[in-house]
């Protein structure tokens, strides 16, 4: 069941980074289109080359990119090719490039693993190419003349089971795995890795579809926190209805999941609010013409065609009608709702399949540790997590305080996090992901004592920081375990590189246009020396960018490609001023062995990276080779 997760999320991912092309296409079809706003069938054109060239062919780029980097990506898009050229019939092709796309980048990543060890120096960008261009061809070929014909058959019975489906009316009755889906965070699976691509077909054969409304109705959520709203007091009530206005209008629908799993058994009227919702659909032949992503009451209408508005409108206020009368008799049962109940609190904790010990709160006593970077981390990590940071960046703002706020997925927290916040549901993801950072679990990402009770604490803790730096003003400072980034990933040196320089402005060291220059000083020459080691720097010891000394260091266990092929696994960044040329020559006595190389490319903790480092920095450059 994990795995399967896994590759439902993965897929919606996929989904998530190619979404503004949809809805490009959708806007195309609401204006232009045979039943848009204004019909033109020039511009109607368009569509079809969207459908069959560029749709599968950015699909199956983006899949092998996420696992073969660019290379992967490149060759997944030439496979694709022979995916289209060998499809006969009418289908979109775009289900089959989310399965071509991350198998083809697989491939290239497991074959540029094992040429690593066999590849004469020297002919590791000739043989990489060659190598990818043969795979390239063979795949190529081989879907042109057998993969094509056997998943046009598997496409025709898949949509002829929705097909019929459709015809049997029991379409709504799909509300029983959706709604509960959505509770459990399965939202982004279901609905980008299973109704859209049924959507797109559908609508490219009617000209809209029932699909892309099944999993992206606000109104079961809408009614469920109206309830709420309505019983609540004080602080949880406004809680509940900022919650309910992200949710409604701003389409972010896992804000209402947790209160969803403080009482389990108003699943039973989002059920039903969800099967009227889709009764209501059926009935007035609603649906639109490309996916509302996010599933907002303004997504909908805008994706809806000429003429639909009313019968989706109505859907939506059928479903958040029954939801909120069902969840509102639900919570008024037994005294109301108990937000704050210890025990409607731990069911929450328990689902998220951890004991009560090993959830962390803002309570616990919190590690020793200057944070510096903290992301918000969702399960497709652009829904409540963007909201989640962004509110907090507000208020970190306010505070005048020098830390950085991004979100990210849950499966995907970067390297050089410091603190993680993710809800209750997911921090047992989020902590198998990165265990290295800190995390924190939250009911709500709308829940205002959270996050004042969190700045309260940065504040303290970052006077504290700035004590133990003066503290340590000396060449301790220079090179500290946050200086270190361990298990980092990159597409391209360009991306190392920045990685890098902004480590290197977080912590003080230099000026955010300092990475300009080292970006320009590797146009000119490239940094990479050799032993695997690449030395990233600007194009002079006296640069205006740089304000204190100090080394950083960047492991990158799956290597960045620099030179000609030539990978880097430690890029290592050194600024200095008149320090710099004995900190550079501490550092090539360090790297000139490659046993020393391969300790600190295995080191498994910024602290082990530190000690082993610092060995060196401590000690004369001549006692310090070994």
């Amino acid at each position: 069941m994990n795995r399967i997760n896994r590759i439902g999320r993965f897929l919606s991912y996929l989904v998530f980074q190619n979404i503004a092309g949809l809805i490009g296409l959708g806007l195309i079809r609401v204006l232009f289109g045979e039943r848009g706003w204004f019909p033109n069938p020039a511009v109607q054109d368009i569509i079809s080359p969207v459908l069959k060239y560029f749709l599968p062919l950015l699909f199956a780029y983006t899949g092998g990119r996420m696992i073969g980097s660019h290379r992967g990506g490149v060759i997944a898009s030439f496979v694709m090719i022979g995916m289209i050229a060998g499809n006969t019939s009418d289908y979109s092709m775009l289900m089959p490039a989310m399965l071509v796309g991350p198998l083809t980048g697989w491939i290239i990543a497991r074959t540029d693993r094992w040429l690593t060890d066999h590849i004469p120096v020297g002919l590791e960008l000739l043989c990489y190419n060659v190598a990818a261009g043969l795979i390239g061809v063979a795949l190529c070929l081989f879907c042109y003349a057998e993969v094509a014909y056997w998943f046009v058959l598997g496409m025709q019975g898949i949509h002829g089971a929705a097909k019929l489906v459709l015809e049997s009316n029991y379409l709504p009755w799909v509300a029983l795995a959706v709604e509960p889906g959505k509770v459990m965070f399965l939202n982004n699976v279901m609905n980008h890795g299973i109704f859209e691509p049924l959507g797109i077909q559908q609508t490219k054969e009617f000209g809209q579809s029932v699909f892309f409304l099944l999993e992206t109705n606000p109104g079961p959520g809408a009614g469920l926190l109206l309830a709420y709203y309505m019983l609540l007091k004080n602080k949880p009530r406004d809680n509940a209805r900022s919650s309910l206005l992200i949710q409604f209008v701003g389409g972010i629908h896992e804000v209402y999941f947790p209160y969803a799993l403080m009482r389990p058994l108003v699943i039973v009227p989002l059920i039903a609010a969800g099967l009227a919702g889709n009764w209501v659909f059926v009935l007035l032949h609603a649906g639109l013409v490309a996916t509302p992503s996010p599933g907002s009451l303004i997504a909908l209408m805008l994706m809806a065609p000429k003429g639909m508005h009313l019968p989706v409108l109505g859907g939506v206020l059928a479903s958040a009608a029954v939801s909120f009368a069902g969840c509102y008799l639900v919570l008024s049962w037994k005294g109301g709702p108990a937000f704050d109940d210890p025990a409607a609190l731990a069911t929450v904790h328990q689902l998220s399949e951890k004991s009560s010990e090993d959830e962390v709160s803002l309570k616990e006593e919190p590690q020793r540790k200057t944070i510096r970077k903290i992301y918000f981390a969702c399960d497709a990590g652009m829904g409540s997590s963007a909201m989640g940071a962004a509110l907090l960046r507000k208020k970190i703002k306010q505070a005048g305080l020098p830390v950085e706020v991004s979100n990210c997925s849950v499966d995907g927290i970067p390297a050089d996090a410091d603190l993680v916040i993710s809800q209750a549901m997911l921090t047992a993801r989020a902590q198998e992901a990165a265990p290295r950072p800190e995390h924190l679990s939250m009911v709500s990402f709308v829940d205002a004592a959270f996050y004042d009770n969190l700045i309260d604490r940065l504040r303290s803790e970052g006077l504290q920081g700035r004590l133990d730096e003066q503290e340590i003003d000396g060449s301790g400072a220079l090179f500290t375990p946050d200086h270190v980034l361990i298990g980092a990933q990159a597409d391209d040196k360009w991306e190392a590189i920045r990685q890098v320089g902004g480590l290197l402005v977080r912590l003080g060291l230099v000026r955010d246009d300092y990475i300009d220059r080292m970006i320009e000083r590797e146009r000119v020459l490239s940094t990479f020396i050799g032993n695997g080691v690449a030395l990233p720097h600007g194009v002079g010891a006296a640069d205006p960018g740089i304000l204190k000394p100090g080394i950083v260091i960047a492991q990158y266990p799956d290597g960045v490609t620099f030179d000609e092929g030539s990978k880097a696994y430690l890029l290592i960044a050194v600024v200095g001023g008149e320090q710099q040329m004995g900190l550079v020559s501490r550092i090539a006595f360090m790297i000139e062995n490659p046993d020393t190389v391969q300790a600190l490319v295995r080191a498994g903790s910024p602290l082990e990276m530190h000690r082993r480092v610092s060995a060196f920095l401590q000690e004369p450059a001549s006692e310090t080779n070994e």
